[in-house]
């Protein structure tokens, strides 16, 4: 062929159709006898479709993963998402309670009575206030003594609203007992006949005096004209039993010792099953404190079991991999005694520990430690257990905390998971130290207090072949009375609401703009009372995939506010009231409703 009618190939800078490429080179191929003469290097053309068509693959390849990256990272939110819905629907579900106030209704009562009608509604408005979805149904079963007849011996109401309640209660006349001795079952009796419906059912016995019946008090012959009744406890035991199998709590309101035997039966009866908590009420001023508290704790309670026992997202965080669905708790040996350090081997392990920036984003720094840490854990929480560590630094041993999670599987137990509290804790003491800054606006005298998280690193423990790893977070060991000031659902301890810590987690809202808040604070108040070093916080966050399953997203942040009371300290720091908070907080409560912190915990909020 004349090297005249060699057709050259326009060889491509970008990347073009390989194909159109390929067919000029199989030209080439088929003409390179002839084409002797030709500038062109097959070689080159070679390596370039080579390349070319490498590039092409990669750029699929990384726009194909981007895409699947995207489609589960929008998956997992879409999961999560939905799961703070059913677990905030659930949470809600706590709050619908009834409860039955049982009352033995003999002279003697009739100021007990009297204070029940004159604080009923005042209490129910309080405890809204604590609780942003409670819903409340109250009844009452009075009892007096079986020489009367049916419509005598008891006054009932079934379950109904506050106020109709107290327009019931307001007709309740107690009247004189033949003897010492009450018809405690027959009230028991009328009090599993009622319409029981909420989730939350509490009981609440006030009595001074016992059931009839030799089993159930050691008073004199004389004072008991039953003596015989319930012989062989078999009433009384299926009494409690009933109220067991309709899932009632029961607090008994002690108000004399001549009650004790007839509890202690009780207790006998429940087999385990049930606890009757008695509270000595005394004095009848603190009646409604007892019934505040009473139904306070319950639903705490049932929202502490319920977050505990709630099922995990099957699907763990994009970047994190799970290989089984369900959770396997290992067998656990305690040991409450720190053990003899002599005796136990020292390691060097790698840790990894954060670094936060104004960003509010963590980085990983990575160090080695020597440690000891015990066999055996000496404490556990509802997640995660707890051992005894020693650590050397500059020659000394000094004491920690090691925890771990009890479950081996469903994702719990993987560097990922450890490295979500170690996040969370870092920039919630990145906050703290910001927090720790202010001071009071316009001269107030708000004392606020200092802030301190307790700061968490990740060890890697070296556990059989290698590269495999037992994983722990570790802590400085906390000296003093840990308290628990707040949770991650709006729950605030009204023995203690630590003004400081409950205006730290609104100032956090707005410090970022509303997208996290840190809650669940935790820990204890230092010996100065100046300083509050704390453990464990929760932050919810818009990013969902930050901070593990404690983050509630928005949800978790309306909650907060759902609750908050914006005291002295959040006045003095100008913070503003948010959309989700009462219109307007209590203020004319009587004084054993709230501690020393009344002035301050429950002042006025303007609207703005």
């Amino acid at each position: 062929m004349d090297k005249k009618s060699v057709v050259l190939p326009n060889i491509p800078s970008k990347l073009c159709d390989i194909a159109a490429l390929r067919q000029q080179l199989d030209a080439i191929e088929r003409n390179e006898k002839s084409n002797i003469n030709g500038n062109i290097s097959l070689e080159k053309i070679k390596k370039q479709c080579d390349m070319l068509q490498k590039e092409t693959m990669d750029k699929l390849f990384l726009t194909t993963q981007k895409q699947l990256d995207a489609q589960k990272s929008k998956e997992f939110i879409i999961k999560r998402t939905k799961e703070i819905h059913e677990v905030m629907q659930a949470i809600n579900n706590t709050e619908l309670v009834d409860v039955c106030f049982l009352l033995d209704c003999t002279s003697s009562m009739q100021k007990y009575i009297d204070e029940v009608k004159d604080r009923i509604l005042e209490t129910v408005k309080l405890l809204k206030t604590r609780f942003s979805f409670l819903n409340i149904r109250l009844a009452f079963v009075g009892y007096r003594d079986l020489d009367l007849s049916e419509e005598e011996q008891f006054s009932i109401l079934d379950f109904t609203d506050e106020n109709e309640f107290y327009t019931f209660i307001s007709t309740v006349v107690c009247k004189n007992g033949g003897d010492a001795c009450e018809d405690v079952l027959g009230g028991l009796q009328r009090t599993i006949n009622l319409n029981w419906q909420q989730p939350v059912r509490i009981l609440i016995h006030i009595a001074d005096g016992p059931s009839h019946g030799r089993r159930y008090h050691d008073l004199a012959d004389v004072c008991d004209y039953y003596l015989s009744h319930d012989d062989n406890g078999a009433i009384g035991y299926r009494l409690i039993h009933e109220l067991v199998e309709l899932g009632v709590r029961y607090f008994f309101g002690r108000l004399a010792h001549h009650t004790d035997k007839m509890i202690e039966q009780f207790t006998t009866y429940t087999e385990g099953r049930m606890t009757i908590e008695q509270i000595d009420v005394g004095d009848f001023k603190n009646l409604l404190p007892f019934i505040v508290d009473t139904i306070t704790h319950s639903i705490s309670r049932a929202t502490v079991s319920l977050l505990k026992n709630y099922p995990v997202l099957e699907e763990n965080p994009p970047g994190t991999h799970n290989t089984s669905k369900s959770s396997i708790q290992r067998s656990i040996v305690f040991d409450e005694k720190e053990p003899i350090w002599a005796n136990i081997p020292p390691k060097q392990v790698k840790v990894i520990k954060y670094e936060c920036n104004a960003n509010l984003r963590c980085k990983e720094v990575i160090q080695s430690l020597t440690l000891k840490v015990a066999d055996n854990p000496f404490a556990e929480g509802a997640l995660r257990l707890a051992y005894y560590g020693s650590m050397l630094f500059k020659g000394q041993w000094g004491k920690f905390v090691l925890k771990e999670y009890k479950s081996v599987t469903n994702g719990e137990n993987t560097k990922e998971k450890y490295l979500e509290m170690l996040d969370c804790q870092t920039v919630a003491d990145y906050l703290a130290q910001e927090f720790n800054k202010l001071s009071p606006i316009n001269n107030s005298t708000a004392m606020i207090k200092k802030i301190k998280f307790i700061m968490t690193k990740l060890v890697f423990m070296p556990q059989g072949g290698e590269g495999k790893f037992r994983y722990y977070t570790m802590e400085r060991f906390i000296e003093g009375a840990y308290k628990k000031f707040s949770n991650n659902i709006g729950y605030v301890n009204y023995q203690d609401p630590a003004l400081t810590l409950q205006a730290f987690s609104h100032w956090t809202y707005e410090r970022t703009n509303g997208e996290m808040i840190v809650v669940d604070l935790q820990g204890i108040d230092i010996g100065d009372h100046q300083t509050y070093l704390l453990t464990d916080p929760c932050i919810h966050a818009t990013d969902l995939k930050r901070f593990g399953r404690t983050n509630l997203g928005k949800a978790g942040m309306k909650r907060f506010f759902q609750t908050h009371v914006c005291n002295i300290i959040c006045h003095a720091l100008k913070l503003k009231r948010n959309k989700y908070q009462l219109d307007e907080a209590p203020i004319k409560w009587d004084s054993y409703f709230v501690n020393k912190w009344k002035s301050t915990l429950f002042t006025s909020v303007a609207k703005k």
